[in-house]
């Protein structure tokens, strides 16, 4: 029986949602079939996150993809990856103005 897009990350080619102990069996044979340490679904999660900000995906499209409340969430949970990559914006622009200033000199 197919049943109608119920939105689910992990469904069966019917629609039809995954046991969560099935789909953490798999994730779990996965990792170790690739050499990689365990790790829980909800961490890909987190994963999915971090690369998306180190990316620059601005945090208001983190926090609806993430179906985060709102933005402050993501904030809360994530900001510190902003200042991470807010330093490394810092250090990219201080490198583009001594670059320049070597030019002009």
């Amino acid at each position: 029986m197919q049943v109608d897009n119920l939105d689910l990350v992990f469904a069966r080619p019917d629609g039809q949602p995954l046991r969560p102990q099935y789909v953490q069996d798999h994730l779990r044979r996965l990792t170790a079939d690739a050499g990689l340490p365990a790790i829980r679904v909800h961490d890909l999660r987190h994963i999915a996150a971090t690369i998306m900000i180190n990316q620059g995906v601005p945090m208001a499209v983190v926090s609806k993809t993430l179906r985060h409340r709102n933005v402050a969430t993501t904030v809360d949970i994530y900001g510190h990856l902003t200042r991470d990559a807010a330093a490394d914006g810092v250090s990219a622009t201080c490198a583009a103005l001594d670059a320049a200033d070597a030019r002009a000199a």
